[in-house]
């Protein structure tokens, strides 16, 4: 699975689990609300803002929620995520 599909799935489940869209939670990382939309299009972003938006979405995670295990997720300085 390339990154871009991690991020498409990962950003559904998040967007599921939490009840907000895609446009919402791309407006909140990347102060664009078309990034993530035009993402799961099949559009392109940089490495370093696919980390930063997996990031985010990590440390936002709802707690009652599986991690798609698919998807490695990050952990956090000090061990935590």
């Amino acid at each position: 699975m390339e990154l871009t599909e991690k991020l498409a799935k990962l950003t559904d489940a998040y967007c599921e689990a939490r009840g907000v869209s895609v446009a919402t939670v791309s407006g909140i990382i990347f102060k664009n609300s078309r990034t993530l939309p035009r993402v799961k299009s099949g559009g392109d972003l940089k490495t370093r803002s696919y980390h930063r938006a997996v990031a985010w979405i990590s440390n936002h995670w709802p707690s009652d929620k599986e991690w798609p295990s698919d998807i490695a997720r990050p952990v956090a300085e000090g061990g935590r995520v």
